[in-house]
């Protein structure tokens, strides 16, 4: 073998096993750092879109409930001062849960699987009903978003009430509330669709058909013209196992379902597990609150026309439960304490506090 030979095989020689062996250990040292940072990163994620859903969750519950709580009781200008002031409700059955309109705001307490005052009938019946161990809120209230009119003429108490309107508006609504600054009668109509396209619309007194219809043709009281007439509604917040499809490794937990009138619940908010509600009683008539309490104590001192304000808090976890860690936290709802729950669900609590303005103004 010549010389130029042998340098060329020298210069072709490989790496020796302790060479490589250091090698792979450095690259998966490097692959293990990586798979830690995007692993992390996931976690991260996973953990922010909880907390987000958690968030929006909340904020549309709490959204939902207090803008027709801030609108409870709405008088127009007729103030409910004892005296001056004159409710008419020509609604029949008006002391049942749907139509009770003299009375903005009341509620159930949830404890131990029972309600206290007992579970009006419209709500154990429903389906879904009520879950155990929450609080249930029932509002009467002009609804968000639906229009207001004005009567075009001096209305005696058997007329149909002419209301003025833009042309193509729709009256939308079953039950309306008519008042100036001397009173107002609640009341059912059904707004015909040939008024729609008109500058004015003629609202009849329903008497015959399905609920809601009115005992008689007559309001029982004269309004002024350019009276106002709203829709009003009773709406019912509670809690109850959610509608939704399972998400993968979980169950179908629980949802914010919600009844307007007499039709049938819908699941508004998924997610909200727990509410609890206490309301703020005015007991000297100076319109501030002297004290908050659960709904078995209002009712029981009959004091649901002397509420002013209402604390809500409530409790909503993730979808999923694929948190890494065991959920073993206590929440304080008002006055009331729940877990742990023990489970990989992420939870965020929501506590709020509202006038209604309708009964401080």
């Amino acid at each position: 073998m010549n010389q130029r030979a042998v340098t060329i095989q020298a210069r072709q020689q490989g790496f020796t096993i302790v060479e490589i062996m250091i090698a792979m250990t450095l690259s998966l040292l490097l692959m293990a750092g990586i798979l830690a940072v995007v692993a992390g990163s996931k976690i991260t994620y996973l953990e922010n879109e909880r907390v987000a859903r958690n968030q929006e969750g909340g904020r549309a519950a709490f959204e939902m409930i207090l803008r027709d709580l801030r609108s409870a009781g709405f008088p127009g200008c007729a103030q409910p001062i004892a005296g001056l002031f004159s409710a008419n409700n020509r609604l029949t059955n008006p002391t049942t849960l749907p139509w009770r309109f003299d009375v903005p705001v009341q509620g159930y307490e949830g404890s131990n699987g029972s309600w206290s005052p007992t579970l009006d009938a419209v709500l154990s019946g429903a389906t879904p009903a009520p879950s155990s161990a929450n609080d249930v809120i029932v509002v009467r209230t002009i609804r968000g978003g639906l229009p207001q009119f004005r009567t075009t003429q001096f209305t005696n108490p058997s007329d149909d009430i002419v209301i003025g309107k833009s042309a193509g508006q729709k009256v939308a609504g079953t039950t309306f509330v008519i008042n100036d600054c001397g009173g107002e009668s609640f009341f059912a109509s059904t707004p015909s669709a040939a008024d729609d396209a008109g500058t004015t619309a003629t609202l009849k007194l329903k008497t015959t058909g399905s609920e809601p219809i009115n005992l008689t043709a007559n309001l029982l009281a004269s309004f002024a013209k350019g009276a106002q007439v709203s829709p009003v509604d009773t709406v019912v917040y509670y809690i109850a196992p959610s509608a939704t499809a399972a998400v993968k490794n979980s169950t179908a937990g629980p949802a914010l379902w919600r009844i307007v009138g007499n039709a049938n619940p819908e699941e508004v908010i998924p997610g909200v597990e727990k509410m609890e509600i206490q309301y703020g009683v005015d007991t000297d008539g100076d319109t501030v609150v002297n004290t908050y309490s659960n709904a078995d104590t209002v009712d029981a001192a009959s004091n649901w026309s002397n509420v002013v304000s209402v604390r809500l808090a409530i409790l909503v976890r993730s979808p999923e439960a694929n948190s890494p860690d065991v959920d073993k936290r206590t929440y304080t709802l008002l006055s009331k304490d729940v877990g742990p729950f023990n489970d990989h669900y992420e939870r965020s609590l929501f506590t709020t506090t509202v006038a209604l303005r309708n009964r401080t103004t």
